[in-house]
């Protein structure tokens, strides 16, 4: 079979992996980059969408994440360990839109609304589900940003305990306390019955 250049390598082999994909990204192939952006930029927009609550943040930060990693591509010691890699970079490029909303609103520029974490969930949640999310959602914002994004990796994003530490670039013993801390607030709220404290 005789290749195009400018044919995508995922229209020539779908079965080409991350590690061949980096290898010849890091080569400087723009069609194993646009692969690798393909492959994995869903997944992450789901986890920033999730972290930001605003799709437009969301985008910018995926943006900004595929960038740095292009950039740092060389630095990746383990191919395999791309998805976590990536993760690790949309999480520190999400404290990077918290700082930003920090500044804006420092200035007087008002914050856009963040979307109901219900709406950024799957499909099938149960009704008990939703409004305990729609409970979380108004309470969540009151944590501190690290917190909130361990808390929001490991209850929305299913990550294990060490994914999340990973992903947070911090011992498994911090994740378990950032997470339990953020329990133990909502847990707390929900007996007062206070969002708005």
């Amino acid at each position: 079979m005789q290749v195009r250049p400018s044919q995508p390598i995922a229209a020539i082999n779908p079965s080409v992996s991350d590690e061949q994909l980096v290898a010849r990204a890091r080569s400087g192939d723009r069609w194993a980059r646009a692969a690798l952006f393909r492959n994995h930029a869903p997944r992450l927009l789901r986890t920033l969408m999730r972290l930001l609550r605003n799709r437009a943040d969301a985008e910018d930060a995926l943006q900004d994440t595929f960038v740095r990693a292009f950039e740092h591509l060389d630095v990746l010691r383990e191919p395999a360990a791309l998805p976590g890699w990536l993760t690790q970079i949309a999480v520190h490029q999400a404290h990077r839109q918290f700082r930003r909303g920090t500044v804006r609103r420092l200035f007087g520029q008002r914050a856009q609304e963040a979307l109901p974490l219900g709406e950024l969930v799957d499909e099938g949640l149960s009704p008990e589900a939703h409004a305990d999310l729609t409970f979380a959602s108004r309470a969540v914002g009151k944590l501190p940003a690290k917190v909130r994004v361990a808390w929001l990796l490991r209850h929305l994003d299913s990550r294990t305990l060490e994914e999340v530490a990973d992903a947070c670039d911090c011992s498994l013993a911090t994740a378990k306390r950032r997470v339990a801390a953020a329990e133990e607030r909502l847990r707390s709220l929900r007996t007062d019955g206070d969002t708005d404290a």
